[in-house]
């Protein structure tokens, strides 16, 4: 086996609550910077928690941690933990792949150092790692007129191209057998050790009544549970009706409106404002806790919880979130204020209410107002 020593990874000791998406009507960050946060934010917990379970020795829970931490968000260290957990359970050829996915990716420039640390282990380590994978040839006799042979290794089937060519395999113990319609192959074990070649030889004997060999289905995915709900697709929002001009108003009714109008867009400036505000201290506190994490990362073993600044790291996370919240507030209560303004001072003019209208609007990555004038 293949020794594993724990790096600097790019995991933090953080969870975050549900993801908020940030909507404005002006001068705020995009929809996917704001999910790019919640998911960098996800994964790195995760990860935390496969370095948890590494060091502890439970590599089945980590190489499950670290490829959902990978499938969340992509990290050259997710990586490197993954193919380190297959060592150590022997899973070489796994732990290859892995290795060599980090060493042929191309970092950027800018790109953090716990990322480039993960590509210098990647290649010292696979190189480490290929000489112990061993190789296992699988030959044929028999069968003739056969037309649905099959060979399996550990349940899963070899296709059929690859049938007398030398292939990859873990060492260790392997149940090898063959069939078709009518044939069978007696089924034999093969111990392989690390950097073994080994030929196999099969022979594939009449057999009666002998049905084609299946694989093991594959998993299918989850069904939902008993009385879970169905996700519907989201209605198509009706326009409610615009409001309209009373043709009725006296003077100073109209004057009252027009009042009203400007408070309320005094109030919508405020939360812009304020939501902006809190928008880009939210981003900083955040720009703040990856700083921190990533000076406790670069100590040998990563970001542990006695660490100082992993505390100081889960404050900055909090207050970003805080100030997020607040954030979306602001803008929520900008964009209440500029619509009521807008519509009051359509209102007091005194306008056709066929003609003149407004209405605020939400989309996928959009806010802001509509109507007719």
């Amino acid at each position: 086996m293949v020794g594993c020593r724990l790096m600097s990874f790019f995991a933090a000791r953080r969870v975050l609550p549900a993801a908020l998406w940030v909507v404005g009507l002006v001068s705020v960050p995009s929809v996917g910077r704001a999910q790019s946060d919640e998911q960098r934010a996800m994964a790195r917990s995760v990860a935390t928690e496969g370095a948890k379970a590494f060091s502890e020795g439970r590599f089945k829970d980590a190489v499950e941690l670290f490829g959902k931490a990978e499938s969340v968000m992509h990290a050259p260290p997710h990586l490197l933990f993954l193919a380190r957990s297959h060592v150590k359970l022997g899973q070489l050829v796994r732990a290859r792949e892995a290795y060599l996915k980090i060493v042929k990716e191309t970092l950027a420039a800018n790109a953090p150092k716990a990322f480039r640390d993960a590509q210098t282990a990647a290649e010292t380590e696979v190189r480490e790692v290929e000489p112990k994978i061993a190789s296992l040839t699988i030959r044929l006799e028999g069968g003739a007129g056969a037309s649905d042979v099959a060979v399996m290794v550990d349940g899963v089937a070899l296709p059929s191209v690859l049938i007398g060519l030398a292939q990859p395999i873990d060492p260790g113990t392997h149940r090898i057998e063959a069939g078709a319609t009518g044939f069978r192959a007696p089924s034999e074990p093969v111990t392989l050790g690390e950097g073994e070649k080994k030929d196999v030889v099969l022979k594939l004997e009449p057999a009666p009544g002998a049905a084609p060999l299946v694989a093991a289905p594959a998993s299918a995915a989850p069904a939902p549970a008993p009385g879970a709900a169905t996700p519907a697709p989201a209605a198509a929002t009706q326009p409610a009706a615009p409001p309209t001009s009373d043709s009725g108003a006296e003077k100073d009714s109209g004057s009252g409106l027009r009042i009203g109008s400007y408070v309320a867009f005094g109030v919508g400036a405020v939360g812009l404002v304020g939501g902006t505000l809190f928008t880009l201290q939210s981003a900083s506190k955040r720009k703040d806790a990856d700083a921190a994490f990533a000076g406790c990362s670069a100590e040998p073993g990563g970001c542990h919880q006695s660490d100082p600044r992993s505390a100081q790291t889960d404050e900055l996370d909090r207050d970003a979130d805080g100030k997020k919240t607040l954030g979306i507030v602001g803008f929520a209560v900008g964009g209440v204020g500029v619509a009521a303004g807008v519509t009051l001072l359509l209102l007091s003019s005194g306008g056709d209410e066929q003609k003149a209208g407004i209405q605020p609007f939400i989309g996928l990555g959009s806010a802001g107002l509509r109507g007719r004038f």
